[in-house]
């Protein structure tokens, strides 16, 4: 099992040696988080790219609950709204749901434990949405029912090779 990551493993500094050595603390936050303390209050100084990744993270994660929510509502009979983010997920039958439940959960945390790129977490979902509307599609639909004329291929005739 992965030991969970620590959110606050960093350097505790007060503001006046932030105030006094700047550059050693701004060195010390391009390792790792330092945490400024200043009468009772404490600032993360990190770099924007984890604050960024952070952000990401945590949209994601609302996303993925907000989806697994419009799952359970669906499941139970109740019917969501046209204009609701997750309409296009009335487009399966429950089984259907709950096999898609489970892809984003394995995604998703095999993303939180490093061992693939977050985005597979949201490419999961996309596939999935992409199948509700050529599900939904009258176009796929009349090409799936469609009777079969498939034509064998014929072996091509080979021109006879001439030396020039």
């Amino acid at each position: 099992m992965v030991p969970p990551r620590l959110v606050f493993d960093d350097v505790i500094v007060s503001a006046t040696t932030l105030n006094r050595r700047s550059g050693e603390v701004l060195d010390q936050a391009w390792e790792k988080c330092v945490t400024i303390m200043r009468n009772q209050q404490s600032f993360a100084l990190l770099r924007r790219e984890q604050a960024a990744g952070m952000i990401a993270q945590l949209h994601r994660a609302q996303q993925i609950l907000d989806l697994f929510h419009s799952i359970g509502r669906i499941r139970s009979g109740a019917t969501l709204n046209p204009a609701d983010e997750f309409e296009w997920l009335t487009a399966f039958p429950s089984d259907d749901l709950k096999d898609l439940a489970d892809e984003v959960y394995a995604a998703y945390t095999r993303a939180q434990r490093g061992e693939i790129p977050p985005e597979e977490a949201d490419s999961v979902i996309h596939e999935w949405r992409e199948s509700a509307w050529a599900a939904r599609s009258p176009n796929v639909r009349m090409a799936f029912e469609a009777a079969v004329d498939e034509v064998p291929l014929t072996e091509p005739i080979l021109a006879p090779a001439t030396l020039e």
